[in-house]
């Protein structure tokens, strides 16, 4: 049985002797403020743990080859230090084919940038010793990865690993826009204006949608506003498209917008933060285990977006990778242990 008041809850965390944690920072993340804290950070690593290096990373795509080698040097925790975007990263270096497939290197989050939707998910705090605390002694849970295959601006196919939201669509405008700006607000200011400017002057495509999952096949074809693909619960600086799913039953919360006037779309807007925007019309959502996105018409591209990143446009092939990662979160109790 689990029990129900984790040690680092109750502030009776010893110091583990007996993992040693990598440590994977970037130190521009939220404006630079990580950079200026890394002495602290230092200190409070040395509190929760006996064995731990830091790692810091150089440019993009960086933290996925620090994790993947930090893996291949035996350590047993690899924890992003940053935003969702650090978070990405590493999990990308830590679910790759570089990566040994029989790894056991666990996943954890010390969160200090601007988006940081994947920690409401774990649970984890955003106070750098209490989320230490939890890579420390949290609860470690075998938990889904997406892994999604589209095309870079020059038409060439890749893929890439996510562990939070996938979208495209609307949303890929906005992570493109997000990205491109100015995040000294935090993650949802950013996020709120970049909605509410792509609601006013996005033009919606047509798409067809094919997909498969626990509640059979199914296939959609319109004009698309966004769709969410969720493994994990929040998105977008708190926008609730995953509510009532599960990071660890093999399967995405796969909900889609259709177009509408700017009116309904408007009135709809809050119930992206209260997770019931698949019970508005013109939405569903359902469950898939894979699924496929195409453009229809020809014209500007359909940009997807992965765990807050912008990095391709469609077609695009999503498929969940079951349990395919450790990760150690602060439930306060084991989140598949009635599963």
């Amino acid at each position: 049985m689990v029990d129900p008041h984790p040690a680092w809850i109750l502030g009776a965390v010893e110091r583990n002797r007996t993992e040693r944690i990598c440590l994977i920072a970037n130190p521009k993340a939220a404006g630079g403020r990580v950079g200026k804290r890394l002495d602290a950070l230092k200190t409070l690593a040395d509190d929760a743990f006996e064995n731990w290096e830091l790692r810091l990373t150089e440019g993009p795509n960086h933290a996925s080859e620090l994790a993947s080698g930090a893996v291949h040097d035996g350590f047993d925790i690899v924890a992003a230090v940053g935003g969702d975007g650090t978070c990405h990263e590493v999990v990308n270096g830590l679910v790759s084919p570089e990566a040994p497939s029989d790894h056991e290197a666990i996943f954890a989050v010390v969160p200090f940038g601007t988006g940081s939707d994947l920690v409401r998910s774990l649970e984890i705090p955003t106070n750098t010793e209490e989320a230490l605390a939890i890579a420390n002694c949290g609860i470690t849970v075998a938990t889904d990865v997406g892994h999604a295959r589209y095309v870079l601006s020059d038409g060439s196919p890749t893929d890439r690993r996510f562990i939070n939201v996938c979208g495209f669509g609307a949303n890929g405008e906005v992570a493109n826009r997000v990205n491109a700006g100015s995040k000294k607000l935090g993650g949802t200011v950013p996020f709120v204006k970049a909605t509410l400017r792509t609601l006013v002057d996005y033009s919606a495509q047509r798409v067809r949608l094919t997909w498969s999952g626990a509640d059979g096949d199914g296939e959609w074809e319109g004009k698309l506003l966004s769709a969410f693909v969720a493994n994990g619960f929040y998105c977008g600086g708190g926008m609730f498209v995953g509510k009532d799913a599960s990071m660890h039953d093999g399967q995405f919360a796969f909900t889609v917008i259709e177009d509408a006037n700017i009116l309904r779309l408007l009135v709809n807007l809050p119930r992206l933060f209260t997770g019931t925007i698949h019970e508005a019309s013109p939405a569903f959502r359902v469950s898939a285990t894979r699924l496929r996105a195409e453009a229809l018409d020809e014209g500007r591209p359909i940009l997807v977006e992965l765990d807050g990143e912008q990095p391709g446009a469609l077609p695009l092939d999503l498929e969940i990778l079951p349990r395919a990662l450790q990760v150690r979160g602060g439930w306060l109790k084991n989140p598949i242990g009635s599963q």
